[in-house]
């Protein structure tokens, strides 16, 4: 369900190409191949939680620098600490409020050009 809407919020911005993965290896191998600018990364994945799959995005060359937003059910304050200490940019809760999920997702991808 959230998959579906963050795909219809991105869709309505041409110069954004969203690739999914509904498990962590797929998405290690999407992301090896594509090398995108951002990574959302979801904490609950069914072969590996998003923590396990931030530790080897980092031990990545081509990712050591690769900003990674995490979502997550999970919503209490240590929750939200938790994810940032281990190295995620940010953390989106779920249900996801669209109004604070684009300038989340927007913020990193600016800088970048920068």
């Amino acid at each position: 369900m959230n998959l579906r809407l963050v795909s219809r919020i991105l869709n309505k911005y041409p110069q954004l190409r969203l690739i999914t993965a509904r498990t962590a290896e797929f998405g290690l191998g999407l992301a090896s191949a594509h090398h995108p600018d951002l990574i959302l990364l979801d904490i609950n994945l069914p072969d590996m939680d998003g923590y396990q799959m931030l530790s080897v995005l980092r031990s990545q060359d081509w990712a050591k620098m690769t900003p990674v937003i995490a979502t997550s059910a999970n919503a209490m304050p240590r929750d939200i600490e938790q994810g940032k200490e281990k190295g995620f940019i940010e953390y989106i809760t779920k249900p996801i409020d669209v109004t604070r999920f684009l300038p989340v997702v927007n913020e990193p991808i600016e800088s970048k050009k920068d």
